[in-house]
């Protein structure tokens, strides 16, 4: 961790170059990360022999109180806009998180999305039939996501709201049910059953998921050619591979845009008083330009390493920087 050597404030060229020539002397020896700071900026006479010297200034430092930028994990785990259910799930799973941090495209911070998100999301709080059928996704992402193959497909890549129809029932009853959504969008789920398969591929739905690991005969193949029906073949059972495919959703309806994040600058004193209250599990941390550079919980506000410092120049904590008095004072020289 960063260690400052640092004079008095209001700084003369005393407290200016003892701070540079001592924290010289660490990086030779036995500090690499000490770092020469000043408590405030350097007045002309000072500045005059740095320039004669070919040293630069010192780094400004008024106020050494920790923040949220010092607190926060830099390493940071995120997810994407467009990310499916199902991975970014694993992905959690894998790090063994709660929550994450959201980005779009442009890598700027969208939002926050938790595993409560993510089971809403995959369990929606709906009386509607349809909209709990609903699968906002692409095909793409279910053939990654059913470790499906194609064995046609038109437009996979295209991202669309799918309506999944499981094909269990007798072929009259499926085909009178099926009719009742809209073709375009149905996405119908089915093992090796022929008298299935075909009145699905001639109603002209927007793709057939043949289950178990079986194929389709050249001939439906064909038909599906046709009538555009994509065929995504599954080496999964059906149950597996429903279940899956509504994992396939995107994340887009999980992620909650209304979220508390703070900037590098915010004060732990300021922060601990807008957490202690919030429901949120991780709080996002952000440059000037609203970009991510790391995340807090609520745990990491309970003993944060404190700034450590090395004085010169002055002995009295009245003159040291503000925020030396909850510092961890190395050394006074």
């Amino acid at each position: 961790m960063t260690v400052y050597v640092i004079g008095h404030k209001n700084p003369d060229t005393d407290a200016v170059c003892s701070a540079i020539g001592y924290a010289a002397f660490l990086r030779a020896t036995t500090r690499p990360d000490a770092v020469a700071a000043a408590c405030g900026d350097a007045n002309a006479r000072t500045r005059m022999a740095l320039e004669r010297a070919g040293i630069d200034p010192s780094k400004v430092l008024v106020d050494v109180r920790p923040r949220a930028g010092r607190i926060c994990r830099r390493d940071v785990v995120t997810a994407c806009d467009h990310d499916s259910l199902v991975d970014l799930y694993e992905r959690m799973r894998q790090h063994n998180l709660r929550a994450i941090p959201v980005l779009d495209a442009a890598g700027n911070l969208r939002g926050m999305c938790s595993l409560l998100n993510l089971l809403e999301l995959l369990l929606p709080d709906s009386d509607d039939p349809i909209d709990n059928r609903n699968v906002e996704s692409s095909l793409n992402r279910i053939a990654k996501v059913i470790h499906g193959t194609f064995q046609y497909a038109s437009e996979p890549e295209r991202e669309e709201t799918l309506i999944v129809m499981v094909g269990a029932m007798s072929a009259d009853n499926f085909t009178k049910r099926m009719h009742q959504f809209p073709s375009a969008n149905l996405i119908i789920v089915a093992g090796d059953r022929p008298t299935v398969q075909l009145p699905a591929i001639e109603y002209g739905v927007r793709s057939l998921v043949v289950t178990g690991g079986y194929q389709l005969s050249p001939g439906l193949i064909s038909l599906a050619q046709e009538r555009g029906v994509s065929i995504l073949t599954s080496p999964l059972d059906t149950a597996t591979t429903t279940l899956l495919i509504r994992g396939a959703k995107r994340i887009t309806r999980a992620i909650d845009t209304d979220f508390l994040s703070f900037s590098e600058d915010t004060l732990l004193l300021d922060v601990r008083k807008q957490v202690q209250k919030s429901p949120q599990v991780l709080f996002p941390v952000v440059d000037d330009h609203k970009k991510l550079v790391g995340v807090f919980s609520k745990s990491d506000l309970v003993n944060p390493e404190p700034t450590k410092l090395i004085l010169v120049d002055h002995n009295e904590i009245g003159q040291a920087v503000t925020g030396a008095e909850d510092a961890e004072i190395l050394e006074v020289i």
